[in-house]
């Protein structure tokens, strides 16, 4: 029941902002139209924008944590892929003023997988604090530039963003390991 719940809160604010922008919609609006209670709204999150991290973790979250051991680039492509399957949802969102909530969420999700691929450290927070910076910085440079490709109004060129991704990650591997995968390729 609970899940039924929060589905159809995501559902009806989804449906809002697809009328008015989020920061017209208020929680009376969206419990209204969900013909729903007010007080049901709080016992499962604590605000709209709560509500967006919700759909955020349903959609980019938990399909990108199914395989853990996906090679960066394929996951990086997966995360774009999963933006540009709902696109409008996600600009809307970034045209709100608030990009604060899918990119922090972004982040959050390929910290890990930077801190993997350069340090080969599951935890970020485990490292040193000149590579958390590092860690820190790819994250974010990774998540403006997905924001970016989302919000943007022309389509979107697969095959340029796998050449940047792999332009990047030339950059980013360690020599020896772009050596290994050059003769085994």
């Amino acid at each position: 029941m609970c899940h039924n719940t929060k589905l159809k809160i995501a559902r009806t604010l989804r449906e809002l902002m697809g009328q008015r922008p989020l920061s017209k919609i208020t929680v009376q609006d969206l419990m209204e139209s969900a013909q729903m209670k007010r007080q049901s709204f709080y016992y499962h999150f604590q605000d709209i924008y709560d509500v967006l991290s919700w759909i955020c973790e349903r959609q980019l979250g938990d399909p990108l944590r199914e395989d853990p051991e996906l090679e960066f680039e394929a996951w990086c492509m997966r995360l774009v892929g999963l933006m540009e399957e709902d696109r409008a949802f996600y600009r809307r969102v970034f045209l709100a003023g608030n990009p604060e909530i899918v990119r922090s969420f972004c982040e959050g999700l390929t910290r890990p997988r930077v801190a993997r691929l350069l340090f080969q450290a599951d935890d970020p927070r485990a490292l040193p604090r000149q590579e958390s910076f590092v860690v820190d910085f790819c994250a974010g440079a990774l998540t403006s530039y997905f924001i970016e490709l989302c919000a943007s109004r022309k389509p979107l060129d697969r095959a340029e963003v796998r050449g940047c991704l792999h332009s990047l990650l030339g950059v980013l591997r360690p020599a020896e390991e772009i050596s290994l995968q050059t003769q085994a390729g």
